[in-house]
């Protein structure tokens, strides 16, 4: 028993750490696209087409990952997507023009799409429910953690050399993980995972239609609320620091700098979802959505209005503003996304799940980015946070469409 103990916490401890360097290698173009605008490498409408390429092949990519995920070994596919990645991230700084850092970062969603749905995948099969939820929360801070990390190290890299080193070392940490995490991983799990297989393949529900799954447990309305989380959560983050720049009038390496309060009020934010989530309104995954995106909708009057006032106490409160909005949204993420493809672990689709959640959960992000690039170019910010409200508001309503049936799923 207790080397079972140990072994399972090595696993969440190695699926955080890959996910870290996921997280890492994802977010460098986000973190540095401001000085990159400013030096004119980039134009804003290509920097708002290459974000979206990363999410659009992230997206479409969950989906095989995912199906992947649960008839393939997941530590290989974690691996090969960490060093797609990193090729990615060395390619972006020494690519002739801009055009071609498109394909590049679409290639590096896909590498990261790999992540995921393993993770479902090697926790489930690892864990039970109660403590998949808390291994959940563990990895997703892990990429907080990761984002903060970012954040302070890149305005760090920029100011003593330049953006491109960003990159450069994501390069170097993104092997080395790599590198480490499959051979651990193969040491903790040695024969188990192909016992974990074959036992999912005796179950019953294997044969019914993945569809079927999702209608009978009424969860295809929460799919609309994921398209929402994802266009609030990724279009804040990628473009809290260009809003802060040309709002408030800041310099680029400060805008990046005080955008290290979204991760934290996400770690504070996730945790205390995991903290209420044993309570009735949040262990129902769409009740607490619900909740969440009704207090978001909330926020964004006032950062509508006071946007436009350029003073430090306005600046400040608009920064948490902002962060506490996707604080919410991380906490649906966490819901959704953490949370309830554990729920199918017993069907033997964790991993399919996971995928088709974090699939939808960047069709909104792909989105998000070009979509906020244009509204925000010709319209101006206030007119943005105002379509943020709108994608709220639609987040709520599916939320709430889905609580009766999805209710009777849990019981």
């Amino acid at each position: 028993m207790k080397v079972y103990k140990y072994s399972n916490k090595a696993i969440v401890a190695l699926c955080t750490v890959a996910y870290f360097a996921s997280y890492f290698s994802r977010k460098t173009f986000a973190v540095v696209m401001v000085n990159m605008l400013e030096g004119g490498v980039i134009e804003r409408d290509v920097a708002g087409i290459i974000g979206t390429a990363l999410f659009v092949f992230y997206g479409a990519g969950q989906l095989i990952s995912g199906y992947m995920g649960d008839k393939l070994s997941p530590k290989y596919l974690m691996f090969s997507g960490l060093m797609i990645s990193a090729v990615c991230n060395l390619l972006m700084p020494i690519l002739p023009n801009q055009y071609l850092m498109i394909p590049i970062w679409a290639i590096n969603g896909f590498a990261q799409a790999l992540l995921w749905p393993p993770i479902v995948r090697i926790l489930s099969d690892n864990l039970s429910h109660e403590k998949y939820v808390s291994a959940s929360l563990i990895v997703t801070c892990g990429a907080h953690v990761s984002t903060i990390v970012l954040y302070v190290f890149a305005p760090i890299c920029i100011s003593l050399m330049s953006w491109k080193s960003v990159f450069f070392f994501s390069t170097i940490f993104c092997v080395v993980v790599g590198i480490i995490f499959l051979v651990a991983m193969c040491i903790v799990l040695g024969k188990k995972e192909k016992e974990q297989g074959e036992i999912v393949k005796d179950q019953a529900f294997c044969n019914t239609s993945i569809w079927k799954i999702f209608k009978d447990a009424g969860v295809i309305p929460l799919f609309i609320c994921i398209i929402a989380m994802g266009f609030m959560r990724d279009g804040i983050e990628g473009w809290l620091p260009t809003l802060y720049s040309e709002a408030f009038h800041r310099d680029s390496s400060e805008s990046i700098l005080v955008s290290v309060i979204l991760p934290i009020f996400a770690i504070i934010s996730v945790f205390i979802v995991r903290i209420i989530h044993k309570g009735k309104a949040f262990n129902n995954e769409a009740r607490g959505s619900g909740i969440l995106f009704i207090a978001s909708i909330v926020l964004c009057v006032p950062f509508a209005i006071l946007i436009n006032i350029e003073a430090t106490w306005a600046r400040v409160i608009c920064l948490i503003l902002a962060s506490l909005i996707c604080a919410c949204m991380h906490s649906i993420n966490f819901l959704l996304i953490g949370c309830l493809p554990g729920r199918f672990a017993k069907t033997g689709r964790a991993s399919t799940a996971g995928g088709f959640c974090n699939a939808c959960t960047y069709i909104g992000a792909s989105i998000s980015m070009y979509g906020i690039a244009l509204i925000s170019d010709y319209f101006g910010w206030s007119a943005t946070i105002f379509s943020w409200a709108c994608i709220l508001l639609l987040g709520a309503v599916f939320a709430v469409v889905a609580i009766k049936k999805y209710t009777q799923f849990l019981k």
